[in-house]
């Protein structure tokens, strides 16, 4: 009895496209009706997952077609949560590179009579932050329209901050007091616009990953009272964002399944390795198999991360003992995986140069290989740890050890050799000092640092 009048609702409210390959909704109520009709006659292939923005949280809710292994169509589903409002801003910061502190931060300085608001005069001030925009009277006015979502005549710091995180980019430092460096985006940011699909998020829910809760092992990273569902999705979406193939993207969905960095095994990955490779495919599992070992295997100087590129990798397998090989073709899609695991556990706000400048490090070494996202996120640290040094980045690290009162174990023995003099990365500070300064004054400044490319000093 409410086929027809959901059908009509529909047409009213939506603009068709061949009846299904685009629609542009005008409320749920009529969004939910149009996906109800339509299932029963327009084939699954013909829809593509969509998500409806409702108070900030996103929902996946149309029909979807994806095919990671032969045969593995997803079904239909109801509006269902895939991201609180929290995670999905949580993601869009890692995305634009700026915690909520940071923006924070700006807001203050913006507000300059601390009235608690930013009117139109004040809105001028944010051109320091944006040197590569001409702050002309339309952009101010176009801006302040953009922000001022309630109308009011002022912004808030609430506002201010939505606004920010979707369409603003993180440059790092503009100069050497530390005005933040930023640039516009020439489209708003949409966190998982493209969707997730049904047979992924069923998978999810049917592994339990949502009752698991997030912990840490990295000195730089902060669990952020989340679940590794929180984590496994967020990754996914910064993947997608970043531009990696839908296979790498599904292997961050799942990256740490088998086994996280202090141990847990979420699954017993014998009895799961067939299940999945049904599922999701041989490429994707195979890709979920090796992170852990990958993972394991990144400060080691013949790891993921540090070993030369080009080349097959053999690293310690931490499922099944003995060696296990990293392809060199599988190399790139590991290290990204790598890179969006930790930036999506690392603390934005950061702005110790020195805990920076050894993130920088850690990485430096396959930029060549990294997708473009992964290789700005890199970048980032680099921008921020103007004035630190090799020796820095050892003594914080013996000064931490020390502090817990407990023996440096081996493997960051060997990791810290790189910094010390005859290191690999000692080496590289050294050779920068040559080839980076660029006046002949004897000393890197800021312009200098930020411009120059390490992957120089590592060849």
């Amino acid at each position: 009895s409410l086929f027809l009048p959901l059908l009509l609702l529909s047409i009213s409210f939506s603009v068709f496209d061949n009846m299904a390959r685009s629609y542009t909704t005008f409320g749920f109520a009529a969004a939910a009706g149009y996906i109800a009709t339509i299932n029963s006659f327009v084939p699954q292939q013909a829809l593509r997952p969509r998500y409806l923005s409702s108070g900030q949280v996103l929902y996946r809710f149309a029909p979807t077609y994806y095919d990671v292994a032969s045969n593995s169509n997803s079904k239909p589903s109801s509006a269902l949560r895939v991201l609180s409002e929290e995670q999905t801003m949580h993601t869009a910061e890692r995305l634009s590179g700026m915690s909520r502190g940071e923006i924070q931060h700006i807001f203050e300085d913006l507000d300059g009579d601390g009235s608690g608001s930013i009117d139109l005069a004040e809105l001028d001030l944010l051109a320091k932050y944006f040197p590569g925009e001409s702050f002309s009277p339309d952009l101010r006015k176009k801006l302040m329209k953009e922000i001022d979502t309630d109308d009011s005549g002022d912004i808030d710091a609430e506002e201010f901050y939505q606004w920010m995180v979707v369409n603003a980019k993180s440059e790092g430092s503009a100069n050497e007091a530390g005005t933040k460096k930023m640039s516009m985006r020439n489209e708003r940011l949409e966190v998982g616009k493209d969707g997730i699909d049904d047979h992924l998020m069923d998978l999810l829910e049917e592994l339990g990953v949502g009752a698991v809760v997030q912990k840490v092992t990295h000195p730089l990273h902060s669990a952020f009272g989340r679940t590794l569902y929180d984590h496994f999705v967020s990754c996914y979406l910064i993947s997608k964002e970043w531009g990696n193939p839908e296979c790498v993207n599904v292997a961050n969905l799942f990256h740490a399944l088998y086994q996280r960095g202090d141990g847990m095994r979420a699954v017993d990955f014998e009895e799961y390795r067939p299940k999945l490779q049904e599922k999701l495919g041989n490429d994707v599992e195979q890709l979920i198999y090796l992170f852990p070992s990958s993972h394991k295997s990144a400060l080691l100087a013949d790891g993921l991360l540090m070993a030369p590129v080009g080349d097959d990798i053999q690293v310690p397998n931490v499922l099944e003992g003995g060696m296990v090989t990293i392809p060199k073709e599988l190399r790139p899609a590991l290290v990204d995986m790598e890179v969006i695991n930790s930036h999506d556990q690392h603390v934005l706000e950061n702005s110790d140069p020195v805990h920076n400048l050894w993130s920088f490090y850690q990485h430096a070494t396959v930029l060549k290989i990294m997708s473009t996202g992964a290789k700005e996120a890199i970048h980032e640290y680099q921008k921020r740890a103007v004035g630190a040094s090799v020796a820095d980045i050892l003594a914080w690290h013996e000064g931490r050890f020390a502090e817990s009162g407990q023996d440096i174990p081996d493997l960051w023995k060997s990791h810290l050799d790189l910094f010390r003099p005859g290191g690999k990365f000692a080496c590289a500070e050294e050779a920068m000092k040559i080839h980076a300064d660029k006046d002949g004054d004897g000393e890197i400044d800021w312009e200098e640092f930020v411009s120059f490319d390490f992957e120089t000093c590592l060849v």
